[in-house]
């Protein structure tokens, strides 16, 4: 199994470290020199160890460029080298980062007042999403 993580964030340690859990023999590919990269450093160093205790083989810089049946194309981010990875039975993208909002669609219609925090504004970190709900319960 392979992961492209685009956003070296706390969803691709997350994806690798379940399912090395699960079993899978994971290789989580970056978009940057480190796992966990836009973590705070105790939590960053935390799951870089986590992950190599769990035999999640890490691939830095590496942008994913396309797959066949059993193999994924990467391509060096710095050099453009192109790194092939073979028994790949299955590919999980970690691209990109789209609002969950069907709640607030729901109550759009709501006279009451509604605070929308987190991901359903916009795809968020962790902290960011604390951050506004602190706001939200301070606006009430």
């Amino acid at each position: 199994m392979l992961i492209a993580d685009w956003r070296c964030d706390w969803i691709g340690t997350g994806l690798a470290e379940k399912l090395a859990r699960d079993g899978c023999r994971v290789r989580l590919c970056l978009n940057g020199p480190v796992a966990g990269q836009r973590m705070q450093n105790y939590m960053r160093d935390h799951a870089n160890g986590l992950l190599r205790s769990l035999g999640v083989e890490v691939i830095p810089y590496a942008g994913l460029h396309g797959v066949d049946a059993d193999s994924a194309y990467l391509r060096h981010l710095s050099s453009g080298e192109a790194i092939v990875c073979d028994q790949v039975d299955t590919v999980v993208l970690a691209l990109g980062h789209e609002p969950a909002d069907e709640l607030g669609q729901r109550l759009a219609d709501f006279s009451g007042d509604v605070f929308t925090v987190g991901d359903c504004l916009a795809a968020r970190t962790v902290e960011e999403a604390v951050l506004e709900g602190l706001k939200a319960g301070v606006a009430v």
